[in-house]
């Protein structure tokens, strides 16, 4: 947590502690996850873990496999639990990836959807008065938004950020494909409907030359000076942004093939078996406190990350910043077709030789199936 998100977060645990004055929380900040993995990994090894953390899927796995997490679906179902009501209204797909063997061992904390940033004046002058709906629309539009000057260098990109692993994940899922089956079992990306996402993504930047490939919140600078038509990126992006806008910008959820579907990202909060009753008591008292739909609120109107509770949608102070922002909602009812990438304990590394294989695609050095097989025999490798 850094910037915004680690000031809400800051602010919302010192309002925990004046209203549990018996319960101090510790807020330990890590540069980024793979340093909190790491550290995590070697606390546990010390067998000095916290008494909860934040953790990616994989490192739940890893975690549960060797026995160091408790379930937290007896916190959840215990006297001082979550209600029906309360259980009913977290979106079904957060709880489904939350639950280990049935149960639910850890629990949802920060969570962003994928979004397209869009210059709204800029699309309305080429005619557009929304953000396009499927991937094709998307492409004519990249075309038609794409300006360039005389000697035909790029004034203005029609679209932006290549394609990451959430681009082409959710882009996979939408043609009714996988990362892989089971947990760990043979990579399924490499199939035909993977080669056909990833050519589609490929084809804009070297076939049509209307998207470049710089990805990470670098581009967000470029895109708030008119350089760039569109920008994709998480949710979250927008929370360090918001006061240096000086034109409309839209939010979108990604465009879709045969059916909508979007990975979700974020951590989860688990709890360590080595923790003492006391402590894991007010472990407990903290995460029911922070997954709350009125701490829930505070905490997206802080960060922009998706509250876990469908009602906050409702709440006043979330629908002002739903109808001020436009394409913001269909954005977050992207949790309605919320998918996940694999939990088992090999993907992390397969993960790796994904990531930099689509970048090997995207710049020309391999075909896209050269590189999706490339990238599923090192998955694979790992996995014997």
């Amino acid at each position: 947590m850094g910037g915004e998100s680690q000031r809400t977060l800051k602010a919302m645990a010192d309002s925990f502690e004046r209203t549990h004055p018996t319960i101090h929380v510790e807020l330990v900040g890590m540069g980024n996850y793979d340093a909190l993995s790491q550290k995590l990994m070697g606390a546990v090894a010390a067998k000095n873990p916290p008494t909860i953390a934040q953790q990616y899927e994989n490192w739940t796995a890893q975690l549960h496999h060797g026995g160091e997490l408790v379930y937290l679906d007896s916190f959840v179902r215990g006297p001082d639990g979550l209600s029906s009501d309360d259980l009913a209204d977290i979106y079904p797909a957060l709880l489904a990836n939350n639950s280990w063997d049935g149960r639910l061992l850890t629990l949802p904390f920060n969570k962003s959807v994928p979004v397209y940033y869009y210059n709204a004046p800029m699309y309305e002058a080429a005619g557009y008065m929304e953000f396009p709906r499927t991937w094709p629309e998307f492409r004519q539009a990249a075309q038609t938004l794409t300006r360039r000057d005389a000697q035909g260098n790029v004034e203005v990109w029609g679209a932006a950020g290549g394609t990451d692993i959430w681009v082409f994940g959710s882009m996979l899922f939408q043609k009714g494909g996988r990362f892989v089956g089971a947990e760990d079992s043979p990579a399924e990306f490499n199939s035909p409907l993977g080669v056909d996402a990833l050519q589609f993504q490929v084809d804009m930047v070297l076939k049509d030359k209307t998207q470049n490939t710089d990805v990470g919140r670098t581009p967000m600078d470029d895109f708030l000076v008119g350089r760039m038509a569109c920008l994709t990126g998480s949710s979250t992006w927008r929370a360090p942004v918001v006061d240096k806008e000086t034109f409309q910008v839209g939010m979108a959820p990604v465009p879709t093939w045969d059916k909508p579907a979007a990975i979700v990202y974020g951590t989860n909060i688990g709890m360590f078996r080595q923790a003492k009753p006391e402590e894991k008591a007010a472990a407990w008292k903290f995460i029911r406190w922070f997954i709350s739909p009125e701490q829930q609120v505070l905490w997206s109107l802080g960060t922009w990350y998706v509250p876990i509770h469908r009602r906050c949608l409702e709440d006043p102070r979330v629908k002002e910043r739903l109808d001020k922002t436009p394409g913001l909602a269909a954005a977050y009812g992207q949790m309605d077709c919320a998918v996940f990438e694999p939990r088992g304990l090999k993907w992390l590394a397969g993960r790796k030789a994904l990531v930099e294989e689509l970048e090997q695609a995207m710049l020309g050095a391999k075909t896209p199936k050269q590189a999706l097989d490339d990238a599923a025999a090192r998955y694979e490798g790992q996995t014997r």
